[in-house]
């Protein structure tokens, strides 16, 4: 089972209350929060960890103001995690729970069961738990071919490029062989980032329809498939996609990041208006100037963000003791904001359904 930790809580909390993640901090109790995260990990099964989850901060009344919103947007956010989704209606049954947990009314067995009955479990197949290995088996070849491919830049550069951004690499080449073509252009870089799926990247190209299957179509239109079965060995870049990555590496340079990532990809894939990825781009509606100053913001809201953490660690380190380093810090939050971005419809759908059972979602 995966676990969340209590900064997964607060980036929660800072997207429900709409609010900074430091005003978040100081709106949290951090101890309430700490105490049922650690009863969810003495749990046996997900349904009775998220009735623990669900129990122990509905109790403590751990967030100021909006707690029942905070807390069973926290609860789905969990669920969600461990590749299962918990039905909310109706609504008025879910706040008769509410009621009797904070009145201590129900037990925790109780809660579970409530739970158990709405859960459901999304199906995972063999080829899901496959493909992940797969990448990383596949990630360690092309890390060898990929740094003797890129010495004519000087050593240092394909070292900064993030675990997310290396697969987006890996799958371009990928995407390369399944079209037949015996090159990697800026093309199916683009195509490395939607099927990688992380962060920013993602979810700007998704807002805006862009999507691999419409991308890939249009590849296929622009440039045809290749005449001859690829082969099973490395694939070279092109000209102009070589230049992209090591603009990226610029973009990153110049953004101060700590490592190059998706973002730094997309900026620069965007940078080329003549390349392929952005003939796509623009074909699928996509306005270059548009995207870029979409990615930049949420490469802004992201640094602000780091930047509170790193504060709060100057102003008092022995607080956050239990979490490691700095760098450990900032990298595990990055990790939890990719994955809160997709939390916006699950808030906007919970917040809908109470209104709709005139319940007031801020209350």
């Amino acid at each position: 089972m995966l676990y969340l930790g209590v900064y997964d809580v607060l980036a929660v909390a800072a997207r429900v209350l709409r609010c900074s993640s430091e005003d978040a901090v100081r709106r949290t109790d951090l101890d309430a929060v700490e105490r049922a995260l650690s009863d969810v990990r003495r749990t046996s099964g997900l349904a009775e960890a998220a009735g623990v989850l669900l129990s122990g901060l509905i109790r403590s009344r751990v967030f100021s103001g909006a707690n029942r919103t905070v807390t069973v947007t926290v609860v789905l956010q969990f669920v969600t995690l461990n590749q299962a989704d918990l039905r909310l209606e109706p609504v008025d049954e879910l706040d008769n729970l509410l009621d009797r947990i904070v009145a201590d009314e129900i037990n925790r067995h109780e809660v579970a069961g409530f739970i158990q009955d709405r859960l459901e479990h999304l199906g995972m197949t063999a080829a899901d738990l496959h493909e992940p290995l797969r990448l990383d088996l596949l990630l360690e070849d092309e890390v060898a071919a990929l740094h003797t491919d890129w010495q004519w830049r000087g050593e240092g550069m394909f070292e900064r490029f993030n675990d997310e951004a290396r697969r987006a690499v890996v799958v371009a080449q990928e995407e390369a062989r399944s079209l037949d073509h015996s090159f990697i252009g800026t093309e199916h870089l683009l195509l490395g980032l939607i099927e990688e799926g992380q962060g920013g990247v993602a979810k700007v190209l998704s807002d805006k329809g862009i999507v691999a299957p419409a991308v890939r179509d249009l590849v296929v239109e622009i440039i045809g498939r290749g005449a001859h079965k690829a082969s099973g060995g490395h694939i070279p870049f092109t000209p102009r996609a070589k230049h992209a990555l090591e603009q990226a590496y610029h973009e990153s340079r110049r953004l101060g990041a700590e490592q190059l990532g998706p973002e730094h990809i997309l900026l620069a894939l965007l940078h080329d208006g003549e390349g392929v990825a952005a003939q796509v781009l623009t074909r699928l509606g996509g306005k270059l100037d548009d995207l870029r100053a979409r990615i930049e913001q949420w490469i802004d809201r992201r640094q602000r963000t780091e930047a509170v953490v790193t504060d709060m660690l100057t102003e008092d380190p022995s607080t956050w003791t239990t979490y490691g380093r700095r760098h450990h810090l900032v990298h595990e939050l990055n990790a939890v904001l990719d994955e809160n971005e997709r939390l916006h419809e699950q808030v906007t759908r919970l917040r809908d359904l109470l209104r709709k059972h005139d319940i007031d979602p801020d209350s």
